[in-house]
């Protein structure tokens, strides 16, 4: 499989946005912030990252902009990497490495992707910005808490306004696209086990089964069975197309395929 680079300049944004396929990017110059569900993951020379399928995020470029070579993993590609990444026992969040040595780091992308599970025993973990204790705890009550998001902020000391603007500064997304975000990964999760649909949308925390079919068509690209399947069989390890006559925006940034969500799934 073949790296490809990208560039982004100075003071550049991408808008939050997710990747149908799983891919590992290391940063070779410049800087950024990733943001996620995952919080704001600040992204320098030698940061690695590793993202799951359908992984959401934004990111802000700094003064210099940044350059970063890109991998797109399958299942037939270092399976050892992508079990070491955790990928289902994260909760299909992204994972970041500081690489001890950069030059090596790109040869093994460029050159020998096979040895990726080997860098990354060598690097050590990289955390996300510390941030507020009440965004955090915040986060979690809305991922487990039916009631609307600016109660549970006052709850916290804080007021809707500020916890709308300090959230979206953080993580990139709005707090209802926050608790929409960890409703899906739990989806992704719970659809690995031989559970019914309805079942699966209710322990997800959406409202129905009919729900749960439209946010997957509009994250996804397919139905909930055909996720499924997928998931089950190990697919979206595989390069494969996504499906543009369900997902709308499809764009490109070099060689990055990426879509962002649709209107559909916003409202959802």
């Amino acid at each position: 499989m073949t790296a490809y680079r990208t560039r982004h300049e100075r003071n550049e944004a991408l808008a939050t946005h997710r990747h149908r396929e799983p891919y590992a990017a290391l940063v070779l110059d410049g800087d950024y912030t990733e943001s996620s569900l995952d919080g704001p993951l600040p992204c320098a020379p030698g940061t690695l990252i590793l993202h799951p399928p359908f992984h959401a995020h934004g990111d802000r470029f700094g003064r210099s902009g940044a350059s970063a070579i890109n991998l797109e993993l399958s299942a037939g590609l270092t399976p050892g990497a992508i079990t070491a990444a955790g990928f289902a026992d994260a909760g299909f969040a992204a994972r970041a490495w500081r690489v001890h040595d950069l030059r090596e780091a790109r040869e093994v992308f460029e050159r020998a992707p096979q040895r990726l599970s080997e860098l990354l025993a060598c690097a050590a973990p990289q955390a996300a910005a510390a941030l507020p204790d009440w965004q955090g705890e915040l986060l979690r009550r809305m991922a487990d808490d039916e009631r609307e998001i600016a109660e549970l902020a006052r709850e916290l000391g804080v007021s809707a306004e500020h916890a709308s603007r300090a959230i979206g500064r953080s993580f990139g997304m709005s707090p209802r696209a926050l608790r929409r975000e960890a409703r899906w990964r739990r989806a992704l999760q719970l659809m690995g086990a031989p559970m019914p649909l309805a079942e699966v949308a209710a322990a997800a925390g959406f409202a129905d089964q009919s729900h749960l079919h439209r946010i997957v068509v509009a994250h996804a690209g397919c139905t909930p069975l055909q996720l499924r399947r997928e998931l089950a069989q190990g697919l979206l390890f595989d390069r494969g197309p996504v499906r543009d006559e369900l997902i709308q925006g499809r764009l490109r940034k070099g060689q990055i395929k990426y879509v962002q969500d649709s209107p559909a799934a916003l409202a959802a």
